[in-house]
């Protein structure tokens, strides 16, 4: 019989515990359930805090991809704009290159192909440069080169004798050293 001692002795001991247990939640029943309901309201409360910060993220979000948009359409736009302007400019210089060859028929092309390909290359410095003022320099190279063909064609119309006449102008402002910031 000293198993049924021992196996007393536990079941008293496991009672004994399960009845201090008791005891001790029936004591501490108020501050159980006041510490269950506060972690209750505390979750309900940071899901609450949760969904107000997801509708705000939202919000930004939304309002972040609306401005994308805006300038993303701006930007394509001025970049067509952009295009269609640098399309402008080569026909006109094209057109003083026709200019040119009618004015100076005489001429070998290589002469008109080069006042050509001079005026492309200020065009293209003027596009792609990203300093405003050294961009208004090339510019004004540009115009200035555009005025003297123009000038020495509208010359070469009124002499009788252009047979032999040069572009000089034209020829001596593409021959001028250009500065080392180009």
């Amino acid at each position: 019989m000293p198993n049924s001692k021992i196996a007393s002795f536990f079941m008293n001991l496991f009672n004994s515990a399960k009845s201090e247990n008791l005891r001790w939640q029936q004591e501490n029943q108020q501050e159980i359930y006041a510490l269950k309901s506060h972690k209750e309201r505390a979750k309900q409360s940071l899901q609450v805090e949760l969904e107000k910060q997801k509708a705000e993220f939202s919000f930004q979000l939304a309002k972040i991809k609306q401005q994308h948009e805006a300038s993303l359409t701006m930007f394509k736009a001025e970049c067509e704009q952009q295009i269609r302007d640098y399309k402008q400019y080569l026909d006109s210089i094209d057109q003083l290159k026709t200019l040119i060859q009618k004015s100076y028929s005489h001429l070998p092309d290589a002469v008109s192909l080069t006042i050509h390909h001079h005026a492309k290359q200020i065009l293209k410095q003027m596009w792609q440069c990203q300093d405003i003022e050294k961009k208004l320099q090339h510019e004004t190279r540009l115009i200035e080169l555009m005025t003297t063909v123009h000038q020495d064609t509208l010359e070469s119309a009124d002499q009788s004798h252009s047979g032999t006449q040069l572009p000089k102008r034209t020829l001596e402002l593409i021959k001028l050293p250009q500065s080392k910031d180009d």
